[in-house]
């Protein structure tokens, strides 16, 4: 027996424009800040469609650099293509190398501990509904005493499960400069 697909070939083409129009008009946004804006591709939007897990992430903006001491401003793009809406949804930031870790579980513990790790948004989570997008901001502070490079943010959007296991949805890096 075949599984069904998630989503019709039509719908698919329907959540890809409206997930390009957001990202060009954030994309607009974050350039009329100055800041580095990423977005995923029509072809990746089809296979996150095509995956388990949504909601998901489909764009970032952050400012580029900052001193040590200063702050990085960063922005999550959330989308939940389902037909129900998605509630008790957080997104984590912080700094490490983890992207690269396929494997859940250490990918989250990949944290460079002289940054602070975040959540959005405060209890009880963020609800989406059918068809929705949400951009939660992040201020990340750069500690005083940090090297002057580059560093690798994170960013994680699970679902909490009241009280059971929570599910792990998406993730995406960014990189900043501490100049």
């Amino acid at each position: 027996m075949t599984k069904k697909p998630k989503f019709t070939r039509a719908q698919i083409k329907d959540h890809i424009k409206k997930i390009q129009d957001e990202i060009e008009k954030q994309r607009r946004e974050h350039q009329r800040r100055g800041e580095h804006f990423k977005s995923i591709t029509p072809e990746e939007i089809e296979k996150k469609l095509k995956r388990v897990n949504s909601p998901f992430l489909f764009s970032e903006g952050w400012s580029s650099t900052t001193p040590p001491g200063g702050t990085i401003s960063y922005t999550l793009g959330i989308y939940n293509p389902d037909v129900t809406q998605a509630s008790d949804l957080y997104a984590h930031v912080w700094v490490g190398s983890g992207n690269v870790d396929p494997t859940v579980g250490t990918f989250l513990l990949n944290v460079d501990a002289r940054f602070p790790r975040l959540t959005e948004p405060a209890a009880f989570g963020l609800t989406l509904a059918s068809g929705a997008f949400a951009s939660p901001n992040f201020t990340l502070n750069v500690p005083t005493a940090v090297e002057a490079t580059n560093y690798a943010g994170q960013s994680c959007l699970v679902q909490e499960v009241g009280f059971e296991v929570g599910k792990y949805l998406d993730r995406a890096t960014f990189v900043f400069g501490v100049t």
